[in-house]
């Protein structure tokens, strides 16, 4: 754990020094300490070993090393084809992982930078939330959700057809995403709009009615990939979890006035927000709804820090600022640490000694 305590801090101060590179318009400056954030996390994940399907991945890869002819563009086709190229340059499976985690870093970087506000607390949620080290787990799902979320200047814009054609494409990467083709025409409307509230008013029912509702939702989805949770044993997440993802949609509540003011672009961050919510409080009851919360998360990042630099002053500032560092790192500690008993393994560089020795 040692080794996600070093990134988030390190990352968090790096990032401070950004901001004030940013601000004082010292942008090539802003620019190094930005790009040595991404270093670090490429490098972390990149270099891992044993997280999460990690040697799932490496042992695909392997095995297509072993037979090439063994690929065909059928389902989620992209990492296997990724995979062949790579495996012209080196036929070591860390390559594929190098290169996903480098992708997916890169572009989530991307979009902070473009969104930025407190550009450390973005970082800082991104880590603690536990998303980072889920980049490290679901890798297909979350290098899909980063181009995904690179996209969307695209719905801000409203050019639904190049948007259709990425979402397609992405979905040769994991299927799940063309979920965000009618997702399109939900978040573009007005936050906190008389249509929004009715579609929240249907999510709830939806909550509330769970047990009703499921067969229906699993019945429809028996002949994907998604198929298996429907008699899945392994129960939801935790209400905690909840909670975590239910802040953001509170503050752009208690801040819609100032947000509508501050924000032109607000309406897609706080609806990917709301419908992220949603998920994630249906992912109490199984864990397959946890699995679209990895395109959604990334708006809370950017929106969090965007109401509490520009639509919060004083002392109200400070106090949420401090309250959301001091609560993620017990979050943080409580899901991956008590939770989970992380620990972090790589064999091309022992990071460990590195930080003790």
């Amino acid at each position: 754990m040692g080794v996600f305590y070093a990134t988030i801090v390190s990352t968090y101060i790096f990032n401070i020094l950004a901001r004030i590179s940013y601000d004082k318009k010292y942008r090539g400056l802003a620019i190094f300490w930005v790009a040595l954030v991404t270093t670090i996390l490429v490098i972390v994940s990149g270099l891992r070993d044993g997280i999460g399907d990690t040697p799932f991945y490496k042992h695909s890869f392997d095995l297509l090393v072993q037979n090439p002819d063994s690929f065909t563009f059928e389902g989620d086709f992209f990492l296997s084809l990724l995979s062949l190229f790579l495996m012209q340059i080196s036929t070591d499976p860390q390559i594929l992982i190098f290169v996903v985690a480098l992708v997916t870093n890169v572009l989530n970087t991307i979009m902070f930078n473009k969104y930025r506000s407190y550009l450390e607390l973005q970082f800082y949620i991104y880590i603690a939330s536990g998303y980072y080290l889920v980049t490290m787990n679901g890798i297909r799902q979350c290098l899909a959700a980063a181009i995904l979320f690179y996209c969307t200047p695209l719905i801000i814009k409203g050019k639904f057809k190049t948007y259709a054609l990425y979402v397609i494409l992405i979905s040769t990467i994991h299927q799940s995403a063309l979920v965000f083709i009618p997702a399109y025409f939900v978040v573009r409307e007005e936050a906190w709009s008389k249509r929004m509230i009715q579609f929240m008013v249907v999510a709830l029912v939806c909550i509330i009615g769970y047990q009703l509702i499921s067969p229906l939702i699993f019945k429809a989805l028996e002949d994907t990939t998604y198929g298996q949770y429907g008699t899945s044993a392994e129960g939801g997440s935790s209400i905690m979890r909840t909670i975590v993802n239910a802040v953001p949609v509170v503050l752009a509540f208690l801040k819609r006035k100032e947000l509508k003011e501050a924000w032109p672009d607000k309406n897609v961050f706080v609806n990917m927000s709301i419908i992220n919510l949603i998920f994630v409080a249906l992912g109490m009851f199984n864990w397959i709804f946890n699995r679209f919360t990895l395109y959604l998360q990334l708006y809370n990042f950017v929106l969090i820090p965007y109401i509490i630099k520009n639509c919060m002053k004083g002392k109200e500032r400070r106090l949420i600022y401090f309250c959301l560092v001091v609560c993620y790192f017990i979050f943080m500690y409580y899901e991956q640490v008590i939770g989970q008993g992380l620990q972090y393994k790589s064999k091309y560089f022992d990071f460990n000694k590195l930080l003790y020795y």
